[in-house]
């Protein structure tokens, strides 16, 4: 290591520790969990210290002394010591004093500099988010864990407690912040000069959200509010995008638009919908939305990203962010009331429209859509979505957050039993009856999915692009005589004719598994490949 940045380091080290003496004692002295400590120089905390903009200079150094050790107030930080760039962040949600911290670790002549936060892929962007409305403190994090074990990217995150300026602000989730990267949102880098073959087309992250000064591009269909949908630059920024990059994105969103609103949900080429868009995450992100019955779901922090041709080049929905109002938690476009579909906004206080497609509400109407959907359901309640599963995760750190939600909730009296924001009544009067109450409806929101998700599995012809590189070959394709088929043990195989029969059922109970295809006459057949966790299919030809 340059002997420049350990000076420095030792430097930021006793800065932050001259911090962390005084009246922050009282409330933490030690902890489960890593401890993060920033300074920006104030004597004492102020909210007006750290603005919601520009970002200011400041230290950070986390105590981190590994798994199953406790972490000290006194103790050297080991987590990191550095410079940082942090504002606050957030709309609705600014008002509360317990604010959402965006940051940046930067060197020390203060330029970004990526960084490997308590085991996260290295980058230079953070988010200390703060949970303020939610007082389980898990309704983020867990929905996050819920898209990985679904076969997709979600923040990765780790509790912490924070100081700064030598005042405790409770507990906290440090957390990625959504980003092109290769430990992130995994799709090519577009530089400015790709603009021709297949750099051109990928990589790009489009955003539906708040319409604040929006940079993009109108959509020629209308929104919820019958207003032109508008689609943000999100990767490339606006200040970075080539104008023949502007062009590729805009054409590619308006073929897929002409196909999902054509007749049946096909284009002037004839092309369906789904040889623009992944089917699969765009039922997973609306499984992930009404499960929870996100009030945000869908219009505000909503993302889709599509990679390059060469590596897939289908549109595909998320990755998922904002999951605060969730979970019945409050009355926001009746998000307490367990009935009814998110997708439809046609519950009482529902807004935000103008960002809101008519993408999901048209694809319900699609037979192949709703097919995969039944099929995704059924296998997901069977693993990440059974309720012994979420239930397990729940009580697992309930239980790891003891402390840490104690001295939360002691910092932030008038919360737990209090209406803090849009809360459906009784309010909750403890955080044991906090989680009893989300469970409760956890339980009852599924069991309505359970009577109203239609569609006929045996009918799902969606091809389901692969989910966590899960490796799925059958060769040779097409094949007269003997098609193998390459997938993991113990995965279920079964091969169906285009109208939906099952004509074959079996196991891998080996890698590599030869199927004798004489006895099957010439044509297009699919063939799945299922586990709790995964469902892929492929195109088979016999001649």
């Amino acid at each position: 290591m340059n002997k420049t940045i350990k000076l420095w380091q030792c430097f930021a080290m006793t800065v932050s520790s001259f911090f962390i003496l005084g009246d922050v004692s009282a409330q933490l002295t030690s902890s489960e969990l890593p401890i993060v400590i920033i300074s920006t120089g104030a004597s004492t905390f102020s909210d007006a210290t750290i603005p919601d903009e520009p970002k200011i200079n400041a230290t950070m150094s986390i105590i981190d002394n590994g798994p199953g050790v406790m972490n000290n107030l006194t103790d050297t930080p080991t987590g990191f010591v550095g410079n940082i760039g942090i504002e606050t962040r957030g709309n609705s949600t600014q008002g509360f004093s317990k604010k959402t911290y965006s940051l940046e670790t930067k060197s020390l002549f203060f330029v970004d500099s990526s960084v490997a936060i308590l085991g996260m892929g290295a980058d230079e962007d953070w988010i200390l988010h703060s949970m303020v409305i939610d007082k389980t403190q898990l309704r983020i994090p867990m929905t996050f864990d819920l898209a990985r074990a679904m076969g997709h990217y979600a923040s990765n995150w780790r509790y912490v407690e924070l100081v700064v300026d030598n005042d405790y602000r409770g507990l906290y989730l440090m957390c990625e912040k959504l980003k092109r990267d290769d430990d992130r949102v995994d799709i090519a880098n577009l530089a400015f000069t790709d603009i021709a073959g297949d750099q051109l087309t990928g990589g790009y992250i489009l955003r539906m959200d708040w319409l604040d000064d929006p940079q993009g591009f109108e959509s020629n269909y209308y929104s919820l509010s019958g207003d032109p949908m508008f689609f943000q630059y999100y990767y490339p920024k606006a200040i970075n995008i080539h104008p023949a990059q502007e062009a590729y994105i805009a054409g590619y969103m308006s073929s897929f638009e002409d196909a999902l609103y054509g007749t049946d949900f096909t284009n002037s080429q004839g092309i369906h919908y789904s040889q623009y868009a992944d089917i699969t995450t765009f039922v997973d992100f609306l499984i992930t939305n009404e499960i929870s019955k996100n009030s945000d779901g869908y219009k505000l922090s909503s993302y889709v990203h599509k990679n390059r041709q060469s590596m897939g080049g289908h549109l595909k929905a998320g990755p998922i962010w904002d999951f605060d109002q969730t979970y019945g938690m409050s009355t926001v476009c009746s998000c307490d009331d367990y009935l009814g579909w998110t997708y439809m906004q046609n519950q009482p206080e529902c807004e935000d429209f103008e960002s809101m497609p008519m993408w999901w509400s048209t694809m319900m109407t699609d037979t192949i859509f709703t097919n995969h959907l039944a099929c995704r359901w059924n296998e997901l309640r069977t693993g990440p979505l059974h309720l012994d599963s979420i239930f397990n995760w729940i009580d697992t750190y309930n239980n790891d957050l003891s402390n840490a939600t104690t001295r939360n909730f002691q910092k932030w009296t008038g919360f737990i039993g209090q209406q803090i924001w849009a809360e459906p009544n009784p309010i909750p009067a403890t955080y044991a009856d906090e989680i009893i109450a989300m469970k409760d409806w956890i339980t009852n929101r599924f069991a309505w999915l359970d009577a109203n998700i239609t569609g006929n599995c045996q009918f799902d012809v969606a091809v389901i692009e692969n989910i966590d590189e899960i490796h799925v070959k059958a060769f040779p394709n097409p094949s007269s005589t003997i098609l193998n088929i390459e997938a993991p043990v113990n995965s279920k195989i079964a091969l169906y004719d285009l109208s939906g029969k099952i004509l074959l059922n079996d196991q891998m109970t080996s890698s590599i598994k030869q199927l004798d295809v004489t006895q099957f006459t010439q044509g297009v057949y699919i063939l799945s490949v299922t586990s709790n966790n995964y469902r892929v299919q492929r195109k088979v030809v016999i001649n």
